[in-house]
């Protein structure tokens, strides 16, 4: 996926001239972090915060227009400030997992959220068809290892029939395309609500190729996001009204299978999310 290489200032103040007696409105301050994503293999890149000050963007219309290009300004620029200002540091690794195995620990906890969002991408050249499994593992409730994802026969949330708000795990849909995004929305505080004694919610992530594979190699963004509501849109999730406080990405190559099998141990293990529920903060774990 292409990347801004640049760092672009801001402009809009700078080159507004106000009409005598015009009514204007400011940005309120906004941040936006992402993880500096250009590290060489074995290394991983810290998170970077963005900042759009506040008074930095003007609107004739209203705060929320003036709020809108300031959004708008991280959402263009944070990939490359994080590039240029962020640092590389040496992968830890652990073991982790249902039947553990020794990973490569991402060094962040990620910061209390509300809602998270998984998408796995891929864009042309990579496959078509990429199927997703997404799940929570070693929790002790019934929810345990019922995959969200094609085929897998739990429908596409937990509990069935929800709404999006009263869904503790929802998935988008089956992208039989060869290129796009398969997402899964978790909703760590409603099922802990629900089920008091649990500490931790770890969540296992995995997939496959059905149709045919190019490259293989895919993105798995983790997206956490405070306040607002949660839609679906397509196959993926929107947070209404609420704001972004995380966007971690990371890449894998996916082989193809020999066959492909409904079975989550027989495709390729992608890693774990760990959360904590007095926190409302998680782990990630991506395999290598």
């Amino acid at each position: 996926m292409e990347e801004n290489t640049t760092y672009k200032p801001f402009n809009y103040l700078d080159n507004y001239s106000p009409i005598e007696g015009e009514v204007v409105f400011y940005n309120t301050e906004k941040t936006l972090a992402v993880k500096k994503n250009d590290c060489s293999k074995a290394t991983t890149g810290n998170l970077v915060t963005l900042t759009a000050s506040a008074n930095k963007f003007v609107s004739t219309e209203s705060v929320a227009d003036a709020n809108e290009q300031a959004e708008s300004w991280l959402n263009a620029n944070v990939q490359a400030y994080a590039n240029n200002t962020g640092i590389c540091s040496i992968r830890e690794t652990a073991w982790r997992g249902a039947n553990p195995s020794c990973v490569i620990e991402p060094p962040i906890t990620l910061q209390p959220f509300d809602y998270m969002v998984i998408r796995y991408k891929w864009a042309l050249g990579a496959g078509i068809d990429f199927d997703t499994f997404t799940g929570f593992v070693s929790t002790g409730t019934q929810w345990d290892n019922k995959y969200m994802g094609f085929g897998h026969g739990h429908g596409t949330e937990l509990p069935n029939n929800n709404t999006v708000t009263e869904s503790y795990i929802m998935y988008a849909g089956d992208n039989r395309e060869n290129n796009g995004v398969e997402a899964c929305l978790i909703n760590f505080d409603k099922l802990a609500f629900d089920n008091n004694s649990l500490k931790s919610i770890p969540v296992r992530m995995a997939g496959a190729w059905f149709s045919q594979i190019g490259t293989g190699n895919i993105d798995i963004e983790i997206t956490t996001f405070s306040g607002g509501t949660m839609e679906k849109s397509g196959y993926d999730f929107i947070n209404v009204d609420g704001s972004q406080i995380q966007q971690l990405n990371f890449s894998k190559n996916i082989p193809y299978p020999p066959t492909w099998v409904n079975n989550v141990n027989q495709v390729t293990n992608i890693g774990y999310i760990t959360y904590n529920v007095d926190s409302s903060t998680a782990k990630v774990v991506i395999t290598y």
